[in-house]
């Protein structure tokens, strides 16, 4: 609700801007269209270039199609449509425009199915809107695409309804992306390219999947997903082994059951809080550079985590906890890597955790299990090392190998058959 309040802020301070603009340039040029059509078949083309130019198109019924063409300064565009069937675009060349898309808002209309929605803009300081909602039976296949190519440039997409598809594309800086899908079978991808993007992704429903690329420094993505089988992927900061992509930040939040999490982040700086709860869930999380910061919270049944920091990095930090049943934690921080520190907490049964923090200096590795069969597995290679393991419960087995000097190693074991193994050398 919160980050609606904000949008319809924007929305308003948007408008109040090109009303101000209006209030100068309405003598020299400031063309209005109207267009309203009932029933089944209808096209609908409007062009318009020039400053201050507003489009109202208006489709009630089933396969019809609406264009809508601006090129200028402040220009606005609405498209709104009832039926099945219906395409509706905008496309917007200039500053300042904004276009809003429409399908299956209102009453009245027997069903809102097979819609499709686009929003092209390119120019600066666009807003781009499109909302598909469904009838009493819930509206199936709609598909939206929003490409902004530009700065400051906002992009929001709401879908209500089952296998509706979003693709949202912003090429630019300081550029705003906001989709919120309610429904089963929900997909939406958004690509952000530029410095200071920001991406808000909300799917509530079964089998929703979410991809989010962005590259370059400062960006920030959030996905939330509330359902079953849920997937979420987001690579920041450019491709594998690239040398872009710094302070990045990525949240995770997923609730359900089968959720599946990937975080790429590359380069330095970068951030990635991942929370899982749930049953069978899975996350991954690769941070290549230095000061990286990971932190993964899984709580349910067969939870897996995964994470891999600066490969040739400094000062990365790692904290997994996990709460349930057969949990298991990986934690790589690695080859040259200095001052370390990886932090994992598991509680439940069957845990298993490894941590491997190799080729550095000044690592610090404490992992804390609770529960039945639990199982750890520390090898820290360099010198300075410190690596703690308590473990309380029953059939609990740590294994700590560190090759260096001045290691510290302090392993406390508390329940029935309980077996410790520690090597150091120097």
């Amino acid at each position: 609700m919160l980050l609606i309040n904000i949008y319809l802020i924007m929305k308003k301070l948007f408008f109040s801007a090109a009303a101000l603009m209006c209030g100068t340039l309405m003598f020299a040029q400031s063309n209005n269209s109207d267009v309203d059509q009932v029933g089944s078949g209808n096209a609908s083309i409007v062009s318009q270039t020039g400053m201050t130019n507003n489009s109202d198109v208006d489709q009630w019924g089933d396969l019809n199609s609406a264009d809508v063409m601006q090129d200028g300064v402040s220009n606005g565009s609405d498209v709104d449509s009832l039926g099945d069937g219906n395409d509706a675009n905008a496309s917007q060349t200039g500053d300042n425009n904004y276009s809003a898309i429409h399908q299956g808002f209102g009453t009245g209309a027997g069903a809102n199915d097979g819609n499709s929605g686009s929003i092209t803009q390119n120019g600066n300081s666009n807003g781009g809107h499109i909302d598909q909602y469904g009838d009493t039976d819930g509206s199936d296949n709609n598909s939206s695409a929003i490409n902004q190519t530009g700065d400051w440039n906002n992009a929001y997409n709401s879908q209500i309804g089952d296998f509706n598809g979003s693709t949202q594309d912003q090429n630019g800086m300081l550029n705003t992306s906001w989709v919120f899908q309610t429904g089963d079978g929900n997909y939406s991808d958004e690509d952000q390219i530029g410095d200071s993007n920001f991406s808000i992704t909300d799917q509530f429903g079964d089998f929703n999947s979410s991809t989010m690329f962005q590259q370059g420094d400062s960006n920030f993505s959030d996905v939330d997903q509330n359902g079953d089988s849920n997937i979420s992927q987001v690579a920041q900061g450019g491709f594998y082994y690239t040398t872009i992509g710094d302070n990045n930040v990525s949240t995770v939040t997923q609730s359900g059951n089968g959720n599946f999490s990937n975080v790429g982040q590359w380069i330095d700086s970068n951030v990635s809080d991942v929370d899982q709860i749930g049953d069978n869930n899975a996350n991954f999380v690769f941070q290549y550079g230095n000061d990286n910061d990971s932190n993964v919270d899984q709580i349910g049944d067969g939870n897996s985590s995964y994470v891999a920091q600066g490969y040739t990095g400094d000062d990365n930090t790692s904290t997994v906890l996990q709460t349930g049943d057969g949990n298991s934690s990986q934690v790589n921080q690695y080859y040259n890597s200095d001052d370390n520190n990886s932090d994992v907490n598991q509680l439940g049964d069957s845990n298993s955790s490894i941590v491997w923090q190799h080729d550095g200096a000044l690592n610090d590795s404490d992992v804390d299990q609770l529960g039945d069969g639990n199982t750890s597995f520390v090898d820290q290679g360099g010198m300075s090392h410190m690596s703690t393991v308590l473990q309380d419960g029953d059939l609990n087995t740590s294994s700590v190998m560190q090759s260096g000097n001045m290691h510290t190693s302090t392993v406390d074991q508390i329940g029935n058959g309980n077996g410790s193994s520690v090597t150091q050398n120097d």
